[in-house]
């Protein structure tokens, strides 16, 4: 029985580094005897309302290796973890709590140890809480990030980063109508996002060319201002400077 138990938690453990997952977890990883990245590790602890964010379920770690050695201190929401093309090292996003107000904060395994955690959008008022971030890379690296943000009507936003920094986030979804739980993938150099509305799931294509500079053009001068999205594009459209929606 202790072997079957062995090899079930063996291939659950093989799951979580295989596929995307945004389960509530440890976030480590393990290096080589040179001190070479290996892997990452996402495990569970606990079920349903037992189930635990950050807190170390491996014993003996050292603490560089962990992403959060301090555990589930603070109340942050799960992460999601994906690992780049150009260096094969993973980075993660999460919903980092301030007083029961979560705001996403980001971390990489730069090739000895996790990074501090920096804001996604520093500066953002503690008013709504940003929730279940999803994140994917292009073929050069360039991380392409959409969450929710919990605010009266929820909405999708979407930001990636330039010249070290992350632009200004900018609205994807239609801000007359409840969308959260969004998901995003490159398709050649198509962006699919995909959310959660009263009315069912919405998927909407976009050039990923057209995101990303999108994106960029908010850097310098970022306009629309984060709390009063324009309207959407023609035709119900993807949002804030996108039409040419694919």
């Amino acid at each position: 029985m202790s072997v079957l138990r062995g090899i079930r938690s063996w291939f659950a453990v093989a799951a979580l580094l295989i596929l995307p997952s945004t389960v509530l977890a440890e976030v480590s990883v393990q290096v080589d005897s040179h001190g070479n990245f290996k892997r990452y590790f996402y495990l569970t602890g606990g079920r349903g309302r037992s189930s635990f964010v950050w807190r170390q379920v491996r014993p003996n770690l050292s603490p560089e290796l962990v992403l959060n050695p301090l555990g589930d201190t603070y109340g942050d929401g799960p992460p999601v973890i994906r690992t780049s093309p150009v260096t094969g090292y993973p980075w993660a996003v999460w919903p980092k709590n301030f007083g029961n107000i979560q705001q996403l904060a980001y971390s990489t395994w730069d090739g000895k140890r996790w990074t501090d955690p920096i804001l996604v959008n520093p500066g953002m008022p503690l008013v709504y809480s940003d929730q279940t971030p999803d994140l994917v890379f292009d073929n050069l690296g360039k991380p392409f990030l959409v969450w929710a943000r919990a605010e009266q009507t929820a909405k999708i936003y979407f930001t990636t980063l330039i010249k070290g920094q992350w632009s200004p986030g900018f609205v994807l979804s239609d801000p007359t109508v409840d969308s959260r739980a969004p998901s995003i993938t490159l398709n050649g150099k198509a962006a699919v996002v995909t959310f959660q509305t009263p009315g069912g799931s919405v998927t909407k294509v976009y050039e990923s060319a057209i995101l990303f500079n999108s994106a960029a053009s908010l850097m310098d001068n970022p306009i629309p201002p984060l709390d009063a999205p324009p309207p959407t594009a023609p035709g119900g459209g993807g949002g804030p400077g996108l039409p040419n929606r694919i």
